[in-house]
């Protein structure tokens, strides 16, 4: 069969296998052969140009339609292959590229692609179907393989956040980032300001990591290397048996510990350290690292030794002083018996008046005398004695308290009324004894005359959380503008009354802060004043 294009016109003839076009013939197989030999020609003759005409051979000459073919292939294959060209790049330049391998079958794919479309410009003159078949299969094969490895990876790339949430993660991590920095930098110089650094050993490198301020503490150079800067190396040698003790305890055994030694700087400078460790575990509870601070506290362990030494010789000079008052107290107290006991021998009534007068005169200093040094003694005792407190009832001291002063509160139709919110508080019972006996006393000595003695006492926890017992009464008062600075003074009085000696509030005083407390007072002249005990338990 000969098939023959003359002027458009497709002439067949049979006694010829070929094809005439445009003055051309070419030869058409009529391929009967089996599919293995058809592919195993096609593999041999992948390059073999012969039977197939360039594009160009149909038709009757070049004009636009094909060259608008051609250039969009060349235009499209130029695009092909300059997008692999862009990722190989993106590739080689960020190393850890999600989906790798995907990328390069990307890349493998259209890079054929491109190579196809180049072909199919190529044929207009070039006719190498059989290449453009290859090319176009092998195409084919990366196509599949790419869309099944796209498919396989989908749900992971979909589980891929969005730029949007990119950025306000981005957005995130910036504020926490500042958060942090700030927190670096109060920490950095919370360190640098108090003088505490801090070190980590590695067990494993026996390497030393330090702060900078731990540096600073051992005054190691600006720039100076501290990969052999061992903690141990700037001790006294009479410390470092110590110090190696306790690193092995913490190495070895897992102790915690923590000491002050003198370090001796780089400089050579002593300064008195604290020196703390603890060890670091993994999950199978070995010591892999231990870690701890260096505090230079150079400046208050001078300050303590300083006040050490200045307390004991105030506790040796206070011994003598408690000495000589105790030598002067028991010989004035002798001459004032003595003066006492002569005083008696002395029988007055043989005196004329003017020397019994006298006589009756240096009698009654003596007795004052006598006292007054009792009254000195007894509040000395208070001071220097350590008495054991324990868990009182306020309500079981105040009835025995009024059950010594009944005659007192029955003469003078004294009201007492107890309001004890805080039943119990420790405190020694002989004082508190003491306390509620010259506060209950006081109030119905000072009373008024026109009114009836009325006594409030209570107990509550204040604003802080301490123990109060307070004593409130109806009596005159006291002006405390006039002598608000000396109420608690030795011998003190404020009122005109034949048994006022001044001596109990001074004993409550003392009793209370001999125990850590205080005694507040609240008065007006002529309304009552109320007393208030700030036990410190």
């Amino acid at each position: 069969m000969i098939i023959t294009l003359e002027s458009h016109e497709l002439v067949v003839t049979k006694p010829r296998n070929c094809i005439a076009v445009s003055g051309m013939v070419y030869d058409v197989i009529k391929d009967k052969s089996s599919l293995q030999e058809q592919i195993t020609e096609f593999c041999v003759s992948v390059f073999d140009l012969s039977n197939w005409p360039p594009r160009w051979s149909f038709g009757q000459s070049p004009d636009i339609h094909g060259w608008i073919y051609i250039l969009s292939d060349l235009g499209i294959c130029a695009a092909y292959l300059t997008i692999p060209f862009l990722l190989l790049r993106f590739v080689i330049k960020i190393k850890d590229t999600p989906f790798y391998k995907i990328i390069l079958l990307f890349i493998v794919f259209i890079t054929l692609c491109g190579f196809t479309h180049f072909m199919d410009a190529v044929i207009f003159w070039w006719p190498a179907y059989r290449l453009s078949a290859f090319i176009r299969l092998i195409t084919a094969i990366i196509s599949i393989i790419t869309v099944y490895k796209l498919y396989k990876n989908l749900p992971l790339i979909q589980s891929l956040r969005t730029v949007r949430e990119l950025e306000a993660e981005i957005k995130k991590r910036r504020f926490v980032e500042e958060q942090l920095a700030g927190s670096e930098f109060l920490l950095s110089e919370a360190e640098r300001i108090s003088r505490v650094g801090g070190w980590e050993q590695d067990l494993i490198t026996n390497k030393f990591t330090w702060s900078k301020t731990a540096l600073d503490i051992i005054e190691l150079p600006a720039g100076a290397s501290t990969e052999n800067v061992k903690l141990i190396d700037y001790f006294d040698e009479v410390d470092k048996p110590l110090l190696a003790a306790v690193f092995e305890g913490g190495r070895v055994d897992g102790v915690k510990w923590d000491i002050e030694l003198v370090l001796n700087t780089y400089t050579d400078k002593k300064i008195w350290v604290r020196i703390s460790g603890e060890p670091l575990y993994i999950e199978t509870g070995k010591v892999v690292k231990v870690r701890g601070i260096l505090m230079d506290i150079d400046k208050y362990k001078t300050t303590e030794i300083a006040l050490n030494k200045s307390l004991e010789i105030t506790s040796k000079n206070n011994g003598q002083l408690k000495n000589f008052t105790h030598i002067l107290s028991h010989n004035i107290r002798n001459h004032a018996s003595n003066l006492q006991l002569i005083s008696s021998l002395v029988n007055s009534e043989k005196l004329d008046t003017e020397n019994a007068e006298l006589f009756h005169m240096i009698k009654n200093v003596s007795q004052g005398l006598d006292a007054t040094l009792e009254d000195l003694s007894q509040a000395l005792k208070i001071k220097e004695s350590i008495m054991v407190s324990e868990l009182l009832d306020f309500r079981v001291v105040t009835d025995k308290t009024i059950g010594v002063l009944e005659s007192d509160i029955n003469v003078n139709h004294a009201e007492i009324i107890c309001n004890f919110k805080v039943r119990k508080v420790r405190f020694p019972r002989i004082y508190l004894e003491s306390i509620l006996l010259n506060l209950i006393a006081n109030a119905i000595k000072y009373r008024r005359p026109d009114v009836s003695p009325f006594i409030q006492l209570a107990s509550y926890k204040n604003d802080d959380g301490y123990t109060v017992l307070e004593c409130k009464d109806n009596g005159l008062g006291i002006d405390l503008n006039l002598h608000g600075q000396k109420i608690f003074g030795l011998y003190k009085t404020f009122h005109d009354h034949k048994d006022a000696h001044g001596v109990g509030l001074f004993l409550v005083k003392t009793q209370i802060e001999s125990q850590g407390g205080r005694i507040e007072l609240e008065s007006t002249l002529g309304e009552g004043s109320t007393f208030k005990i700030i036990f410190n338990e």
